[in-house]
């Protein structure tokens, strides 16, 4: 089954289709059968004073069929057209109005929508559905501006009082302000940032305050430095703060005298530690100059006052010992010399007996040399007489291995005759097994690897008849072979060349592919095959331009449930034939449509003859559902061989609102159209309850025909 979804440019369906619209009805033609020229153009005057343009069009029209060619026919049928496109032009920019001014109004723009619906009104003045619109919108923006100036006065004093660090009041002033408006963000951001602002206010009240009173305790230490550092953190935090600066200077003026009595203490302590008794007394006294009276300064001048007087008695005694130590010296140097005088006369005694000694043993060594000559002497002799036995067991020794090697050279002889008939045997046999391989490989067709085998073979017996012939063989094969590749690689890039220039670039892009399967890396071919890709590549490119435009369009229309256009954009994508995307979404649409149907007026086949009309009633629908109503209906043409159009149109207790033409192609095929009647005025601002189907000039067969919502 196919769809088709007629495209919803308004211009159109008021000029082009909606041209011959209503004049298909049963009573028209009766009319256009019984009726003057006079009488048809009277009521086409009348219906064209009563501004009912599409009856007037259909009369004129059926008036030129009585008087062809007839120039005020003509000229009255060209202003009725005129007029039936200022409608649609005026219904165009009434419907945008209205839609902006509908979705500005659901995100609660309210003066943006009341400015839309305005303009709408402008176009349609009597519209009740955009007047009461429009005053509900007034009614809230009223009420609003009453909020709202109320919450701005709230808003500038919480601010002004924030900048003034009143944060008590300023939170009042925000939580008034959130009263007024419970959903605005801003409020509740200022509430909370007075919050905050306030918190650290008092949180660094609290530390300031403990700072204060760590300082003072450390001062009470007598850790002035601590202190100095707390009091200035403190400082810091509020730097005009009187009390805390005044004790800051206390603190400094304490930690000067500390310093210095430090100082002084320190340096009158490491002369104590040092034994330097006197010294660190006078330190310790200038310690006193400053801080008066100074107990540990007094305690200790007590105490070195003792140590002093034990210090002076203990010098006596050391220079009393100093001349004692002396005279024991004096005593000691006289008692070395005469040692020194004894120990050289008993050195040269020792040297005299020294003497003796060594000419005694030179004596003794002369005596040795003579015996040691005579014993080497007769080692000499012996040793001739052995030499010579050696030489004649050498030569019976020489004599021996000469026969045993003439046997040995014999036996070797014999093994490697013996060894060259096993290796020529092992040969033919290496022979016989490379061609039994080799003949395997070509009955099973692996030619080249048969090639290889016999080519084996000359390693083993070069020129060998049997491999010759063999590899001869197969070389005439591969020839063959190679022009069946030759043959079929031309054959393929000619038919790549004619789909090229016929610009069937995949079947081009196949044909090149195969030929490189003939000739893997030709270069001809991979330039052809890569020229076919580039030209499929721009080509799917471009469709995919129009594909993403279609698409784009579509899906902006599917969001707003404008489902006509997005029908119509979907399937054109669809065509391209790119994606299965646009299908899917033709199926959710229709999803959507069916699940949101009001209306089921038909679903019986009905044969409906040439100028036979056939009508479908129902209640009337809300008006707020209006705007997004469908009209769907499935037809189905039993003489293919015509195209004709069938016109629908709808009406109320008053008679005809208006319609749209549906275009019949040449098919026998059941073909579904979707088409959004919510768009024309009149359908949205009357009370239709009934819709009419004639085929003006063919028959035709009527299917499913049903009401539906986009939402």
């Amino acid at each position: 089954m196919t769809i088709i979804y007629p495209e919803m440019n308004k211009r159109i369906i008021f000029s082009i289709l909606f041209g011959a619209a209503l004049a298909g009805t049963s009573s028209f033609a009766q009319a256009q059968n019984a009726e003057t020229y006079e009488s048809l153009m009277k009521k086409g005057n009348d219906k064209f004073s009563a501004k009912d343009y599409i009856s007037a069009k259909t009369y004129y029209e059926m008036a030129l069929k009585q008087k062809a060619g007839d120039a005020t026919a003509k000229q009255k049928l060209n202003e009725t057209v005129k007029k039936i496109q200022e409608d649609g032009e005026r219904q165009e920019i009434f419907y945008a109005h209205l839609d902006e001014g509908d979705m500005l109004n659901r995100q609660e723009r309210y003066e943006e929508a009341l400015a839309e619906y305005e303009k709408a009104l402008a176009v349609f003045p009597n519209d009740k559905y955009v007047s009461a619109q429009a005053e509900a919108i007034r009614a809230i923006l009223k009420e609003r501006k009453d909020k709202q100036d109320a919450f701005d006065t709230a808003m500038s004093q919480g601010e002004a009082l924030l900048t003034e660090e009143n944060y008590d009041a300023a939170i009042m002033q925000f939580e008034a302000a959130i009263e007024i408006f419970p959903t605005d963000k801003l409020p509740k951001e200022r509430l909370a940032e007075a919050q905050k602002q306030k918190q650290l206010y008092t949180d660094k009240l609290n530390l300031f305050d403990k700072l204060v009173n760590d300082a003072n305790n450390l001062g009470l230490r007598k850790n002035y430095q601590a202190a100095i550092e707390k009091l200035n953190q403190a400082l810091e935090l509020f730097p005009d703060d009187v009390t805390a600066a005044n004790k800051l200077r206390e603190m400094q003026n304490a930690q000067d005298v500390s310093n210095r009595y430090d100082a002084i203490i320190a340096q009158a302590d490491k002369l104590y530690e040092d034994k330097a008794y006197k010294e660190a007394k006078a330190q310790y006294q200038s310690a006193m100059l400053v801080v008066a009276g100074d107990a540990y300064a007094l305690d200790m001048i007590a105490r070195l006052d003792p140590l002093i007087a034990e210090q002076d008695a203990e010098e006596a005694a050391r220079i009393a010992a100093e001349q004692e130590a002396a005279r024991l010296a004096a005593e000691a140097e006289a008692a070395r010399i005469a040692a020194e005088q004894e120990a050289a006369r008993i050195a040269a005694e020792q040297e005299a007996a020294r003497l003796a000694a060594e000419a005694e043993a030179a004596r003794i060594a002369a005596e040795q040399e003579a015996a040691r000559i005579t014993a080497e002497q007769e080692a000499a002799r012996l040793a001739a007489e052995e030499a010579a036995r050696i030489a004649a067991e050498e030569e019976a020794a020489r004599l021996a291995a000469e026969a045993e090697a003439a046997r040995i050279a014999a036996e070797e002889e014999a093994a490697r005759q013996a060894a060259l008939a096993a290796a020529e045997a092992e040969r033919q046999a290496n022979i016989n097994a490379i061609l039994d391989a080799a003949n395997e490989l070509f009955v099973n067709e692996e030619l080249a690897a048969a090639k290889m085998k016999y080519q084996e073979v000359f390693a083993i017996d070069e020129g060998n008849a049997t491999a010759t012939a063999k590899i001869k063989e197969i070389d005439n094969i591969f020839a063959q072979q190679a022009a069946e590749l030759q043959q079929n690689y031309d054959n393929a890039m000619a038919a790549g060349a004619q789909a090229l220039s016929a610009e069937d670039f995949a079947t081009a892009i196949s044909k090149f592919g195969e030929a490189l399967t003939y000739k893997p890396n030709d270069e001809a071919a991979t330039t052809q095959l890569a020229a076919a890709q580039k030209l499929e590549d721009d080509r799917i490119a471009a469709l995919r331009v129009q594909y993403n435009a279609f698409i784009k369009e579509a899906d902006a229309q599917y969001k707003t449930n404008v489902f006509d256009k997005a029908l119509d954009n979907y399937a054109k994508a669809e065509e391209l034939g790119l994606e299965t995307y646009p299908t899917e979404m033709i199926s959710r649409i229709n999803e959507i449509i069916e699940a949101n149907k009001l209306y089921e007026l038909n679903n019986q086949t009905i044969a409906l003859a040439a100028g036979q009309a056939q009508r479908f009633e129902f209640n009337k629908i809300e008006i707020a559902v209006r705007r997004s109503n469908y009209i769907v209906i499935k037809v189905r043409n039993p003489h293919p061989e015509k195209t004709f159009p069938m016109i629908v149109s709808f009406g109320g207790e008053g008679g005809k609102n208006g319609g749209f033409v549906l275009p019949i192609t040449a098919t026998d095929e059941e073909k579904t159209f979707v088409f959004r009647v919510g768009a024309q005025y009149k359908w949205f601002s009357e009370d239709n309850t009934w819709i009419e189907i004639i085929s003006e000039n063919n028959d035709v067969e009527i299917g499913l025909v049903e009401i539906s919502r986009g939402n």
